[in-house]
């Protein structure tokens, strides 16, 4: 009975220290190697709206990394601002803007007449594949 206990405590330590040898700092940033992701773009954007429901049109915005003060906008042609100023809706992050596992706060600024009309902040977070948008409000009313 003895060697039995004996036997049990030392494959117990044995388990034990092959845990803790496999844990390690870097588990919380996995290992994107052999992460299976889709093909599909993601992007986030901004809805802007005035109180009666309707489109606005600013005349240009920016984003901008509140830690470091990168500016991440989104560059469009002319046709796609066009869309843009008609649909009310500008692009506020996509998929490869940020590295792997990463999580930034940005600022969302709108422009009429060279004034800012709107300055709107949110967390934004990546994983292995794709960007998301942690908190913040993706539609504004003016």
């Amino acid at each position: 009975m003895i060697n039995s206990r004996k036997l049990f405590i030392v494959v117990l330590s044995i388990l034990f220290t092959l845990i803790q040898i496999s844990c390690n700092d870097d588990d919380s940033n996995s290992d994107c190697e052999n992460a299976i992701c889709t093909l599909v773009l993601i992007r986030f954007s901004v809805s802007i709206t005035d109180q009666n429901q309707n489109p606005v049109a600013l005349d240009s915005f920016e984003v901008i990394d509140t830690e470091n003060g990168n500016d991440l906008t989104i560059i469009l042609t002319p046709d796609q601002l066009l869309n843009a100023q008609q649909s009310g809706k500008y692009p506020l992050i996509q998929d490869g803007t940020l590295g792997v596992n990463q999580e930034r706060q940005i600022q969302f600024n709108g422009f009429l007449n060279n004034q800012e009309v709107i300055s709107s902040n949110y967390t934004v977070s990546t994983d292995c594949c794709h960007v998301n948008v942690d908190s913040g409000n993706l539609e504004i009313t003016l």
